[in-house]
């Protein structure tokens, strides 16, 4: 009895220490639970928060990238307004040279903070003293010291074609034999040599053959007869997989010139992989190694196995072309031209003294209108370069030109010994009845230069035929220096708004220089020699500088004159957008006309795919402070 009293407490005992385990052991597993699902959630709200920074960081590269863009947008509205102005008072605000002032880390986001503070900066290749592309600067590219194809094409279409051959021998209407057989002489000399015209221009370009030169012309071309090297489409891009048409008319980029036969990436972009105008470090190793240039990431480098072959040039031709060059036919100070072939002698006149202030010049300028002969040989510029370029030709040629020159020579003797002439004063005005209007026209403005004018005749006319006057304008150096830049700055031959395609003699690299007929390498070699003399001559305004520095002589200066100028109001513009302190950056390249009432952007394409192009130091660090803006 008393043992099982014993036993039974202590069974008791062992329950109650079992329901105190198990009672011990179940919030332990709920620990173990919680613990679980707190982890869980920790994991969530760590996945939930680099997620958000993530986004955060994305959205912070996006809002950089953004802002890079619309700071290299606003410097194309920038340089829109800068084109707004005249050329006289964009050269005293710096030029579109090298003008860091201008175009260097022009700030558009002002912030103290580098990694919130964005700039832009316009970027453009450089020119040596030899006229040889090198380097960069801050600044705009003239279009007008490129090769314009369009204007290229339609001057080869013009010269060819003999339309000119009329005005060869600088006959206005005389009907003689002798002058006959002169203007046929000249459309013989017109319809052979200038074939090559320009396909000679082209042929300036470092590495361009004859092949790839007519080839161009001819996807350019309206018509389709292929040039002895050149292709149509059924010589050539027929047979192509697939086939497509050349061109035939205006292209809208010089990209386009990939499907021109020959034409390929390394020629027409080089080692200039990232196409920011001048070789990177890795490009210019290429270059000096003499690899071929765009190779594919990881492929082998190889070199040519053609000792006669020539290597693409370090930048590719698209430096040396343009679509868009064009000149706003206004004086430097942004006055509309005075168009000395207006109809209206009367008005004329009042506008010549108005602008010129010079009453003997605006006096003979009218009176050529009613009686003039051109100074000079009195050839079309275009027929004169024709015959620069049948210099070079086959001796047939050569013979055709003899022949010419003969008979350009007779006439200028005849004309000298013609009656003499006595200079020009406003007096001799008043025997011109402006009311008829004029009958002779001018070709340019250059033909008053040594121009006569004869006065009407009597009513009886023969005996009574009135004197020859001699033009106040003449070629000797120091009247030059005194009359062209006044002329070349207020006067036109035309209506137009503006002059498209010719060549800045000032700014072209030299490989252009030395395309231009009439313009051999001694000449090429004094005019790059002067460009770098520091001189800063109104004289050197205007193309007419070569003839008053004595490098051409008159009658080349009128042959050269539908080429070349020294100014231009197309720009092309790289523009870097960027963020100070981190890598957020944005490319552009815009083409921007002047040329037109209000500049207006011609061509626009991001290069954000090719990288920012330059380092952060190149493009310039604006240390700002919260004072305001840098740029006004």
């Amino acid at each position: 009895m008393k043992k099982h009293l014993q036993t039974k407490p202590n069974r008791s005992k062992a329950r109650h220490a079992e329901r105190r385990f198990r009672r011990q052991r179940r919030p332990a597993f709920l620990l173990v639970l919680v613990v679980v699902v707190i982890a869980m959630a920790s994991l969530a709200a760590l996945n939930f928060s680099q997620s958000m920074l993530v986004s955060h960081e994305t959205s912070r590269l996006s809002g950089g990238r953004l802002q890079a863009r619309m700071c290299a947008e606003s410097g194309a509205q920038s340089i829109r307004l800068f084109l707004a102005y005249s050329r006289l008072d964009r050269q005293e605000m710096g030029g579109t040279w090298s003008n860091p002032a201008m175009f260097q880390a022009l700030n558009v986001i002002p912030e103290l903070d580098a990694n919130r503070r964005g700039n832009y900066s316009v970027m453009a290749p450089s020119l040596d003293e030899f006229g040889n592309y090198n380097g960069f600067r801050y600044g705009l590219q003239n279009e007008s010291a490129k090769l314009n194809l369009m204007t290229l094409a339609q001057l080869d279409s013009l010269a060819s074609s003999g339309d000119m051959a009329a005005s060869a021998a600088g006959a206005t209407g005389g009907g003689d034999a002798n002058s006959a057989l002169t203007s046929a002489l000249a459309s013989e000399v017109t319809s052979t040599a200038t074939d090559t015209l320009a396909t000679d221009i082209l042929m300036a370009l470092p590495g361009m053959t004859l092949e790839i030169a007519d080839a161009i012309l001819d996807y350019l071309d309206e018509d389709d007869e292929p040039r002895p090297y050149g292709a149509e489409f059924l010589d050539y891009y027929a047979e192509v997989h697939p086939p497509y048409k050349p061109a035939n008319g205006p292209i809208h980029s010089i990209e386009q010139l990939l499907l021109v036969r020959g034409v390929t990436p390394a020629l027409l972009f080089g080692y200039d992989e990232n196409r920011n105008g001048y070789l990177d470090q890795d490009e210019a190793n290429k270059l000096n190694l003499g690899m071929q240039p765009g190779l594919a990431p990881g492929a082998l480098p190889t070199t040519s196995t053609d000792p006669d072959a020539e290597p693409p040039p370090p930048l590719g031709w698209a430096p040396y072309l343009t679509l868009h060059s064009e000149e706003k036919n206004v004086s430097t100070d942004g006055i509309e031209r005075i168009n000395i072939n207006s109809d209206d002698l009367q008005t004329l006149y009042a506008d010549l003294v108005d602008v010129l202030g010079n009453e003997e010049w605006a006096s003979f300028i009218v009176a050529y209108r009613m009686g003039g002969q051109p100074g000079g040989d009195g050839n079309s510029p275009l027929v004169t370069l024709a015959s620069m370029a049948a210099q070079e030709a086959e001796n047939e040629q050569g013979a055709l030109q003899v022949q010419l020159d003969a008979f350009t020579s007779a006439a200028d003797e005849r004309e000298q010994q013609g009656p003499e002439t006595i200079p020009w004063t406003s007096d001799a005005l008043a025997g011109f009845d402006l009311t008829q209007g004029g009958s002779v026209q001018f070709n340019q403005v250059l033909d008053l230069i040594d121009a006569t004018v004869s006065a009407p005749a009597g009513p009886n006319g023969g005996d009574n035929a009135g004197p020859a006057f001699a033009s106040p304008f003449t070629s000797l150096p120091l009247d030059l220096a005194n009359t062209t830049p006044v002329l070349m700055n207020y006067l036109t031959t035309v209506d137009a708004l503006s002059v498209p395609g010719r060549i800045n003699i000032m700014e072209c690299p030299q490989e252009i220089l030395r395309g231009i007929p009439g313009l051999n390498d001694e000449i090429v070699d004094q005019i790059l020699e002067a460009r770098v003399d520091g001189s800063e001559s109104e004289t050197r305004q205007f193309e007419t500088w070569l003839t008053i520095e004595g490098y051409l002589t008159m009658d080349e200066m009128r042959a050269i004159m539908p080429l070349v100028t020294c100014g231009g109001d197309v720009f092309k513009a790289q523009i870097v957008g960027y963020m100070e302190g981190n890598a957020a950056s944005s490319r552009i390249e815009a083409i921007i006309s002047g040329a037109g009432d209000l500049p207006e952007i011609k061509f626009f394409r991001r290069m954000d795919h090719l990288g920012r192009g330059f380092d952060i130091q190149t493009l310039g660090i604006n240390a700002f402070s919260q004072a305001g803006p840098i740029i006004q």
